[in-house]
């Protein structure tokens, strides 16, 4: 029997390999373009919950056509933060498809951050209207960090940005940051109405809420809007009363709907976001549609992201661990 063995990739090696967010978008709207039309095998996450609001999911994906697949070991706790511990991590696993043998094992955090920003940037690709140029943002955090530098990507005269956190310091450091660095013009606000109201697009990326934040009558005709933590920054009528929903996996959807979300009632599917992309149904048809994406995230997105690290670093000076070296 041949030995067995794969590479390994730490957080900041995957960092170092300085992969551009354009490219990460490029990859995952190749993903969604297969998953819309029928190309990938992505079964709905499981999890176990060893407490009442954090998780460990398991996200395999397998692309029949490009021949890749792999799985994401993903854990969410929020309370991470006060022992000093990331909210999000995990680990992603590629296999050969040929074989099953494992290929690499590397960390997950960052390939869950940027392909969750370049699901959004994918979504107003095919979703914003013409003429965006203002966005409304509800959390500082690595979501609402990221979100704004891949939707920059796609919407290159986005120029006007409200953004309102319950810390004044991020927003601070958001405004520092990115102001410059993406030729925008951000504006810390007071209030989640004053940082949203209007905005040609409104994005929501906060945490577990007691209540929803964003209010039917700021979510204007014509706007955009994302909710990242599936239905609970959006009122019910704001879900309810929009033109079009649209979410990467309507399967996830429905599931988190019986555990919970979308108190209100589920929407009326206008299309997966995969579909969109694979022209099988329209985005944006008028400038006056309100579109709401919430967007569960696929485990197709992390795995097209994590096969293409692996394809970068392989040849590279990376340390290999040993599965097996004999049968037993």
């Amino acid at each position: 029997m041949d030995k067995v063995d794969f590479i390994y990739l730490s957080q900041e090696e995957i960092l170092d390999l300085n992969i551009p967010m354009s490219k990460i978008i490029e990859l995952v709207e190749q993903g969604l373009y297969e998953h819309g039309h029928k190309r990938v095998e992505n079964p709905p996450k499981p999890g176990i919950h060893s407490k009442p609001d954090a998780f460990i999911h398991a996200m395999p994906a397998y692309y029949q056509k490009l021949g890749i697949g792999g799985l994401k070991w993903v854990s969410g706790y929020p309370t991470n933060r006060k022992l000093g511990l990331p909210q999000i991590a995990g680990l992603m696993l590629v296999n050969d498809m040929e074989t099953g043998m494992p290929l690499a094992v590397m960390d997950c955090r960052w390939i869950t951050a940027v392909r969750t920003a370049a699901v959004s940037a994918i979504t107003a690709k095919y979703c914003a209207k013409k003429d965006t140029t203002s966005l409304g943002v509800v959390g500082c955090g690595v979501q609402g960090r990221m979100n704004i530098v891949a939707l920059k990507e796609v919407i290159p005269d986005l120029h006007d940005v409200g953004v309102f956190d319950i810390n004044s310091e991020a927003m601070k450091r958001y405004k520092e940051d990115f102001e410059t660095e993406l030729d925008v013009s951000i504006k810390p606000a007071k209030s989640v109405k004053e940082a949203v109201d209007g905005k040609d697009m409104i994005l929501t990326a906060t945490q577990r809420l007691p209540e929803p934040l964003v209010k039917n009558e700021w979510f204007k005709p014509g706007c955009l809007g994302f909710g990242l933590e599936a239905s609970r920054a959006w009122y019910g009528d704001a879900i309810l009363e929009c033109d079009k929903f649209v979410t990467d996996s309507w399967d996830q959807t429905v599931y988190f709907y019986e555990h919970g979300a979308f108190p209100d009632g589920l929407p009326t599917l206008h299309a997966e976001l995969g579909e969109v992309v694979a022209g099988v149904k329209p985005g944006r048809e008028s400038d006056k549609e309100r579109i709401l994406a919430i967007n569960i995230g696929l485990a197709l997105e992390d795995v097209i992201v994590a096969d293409y690290i692996y394809k970068v670093a392989k040849d590279g000076d990376h340390q290999r661990l040993t599965l097996m070296e004999s049968d037993f």
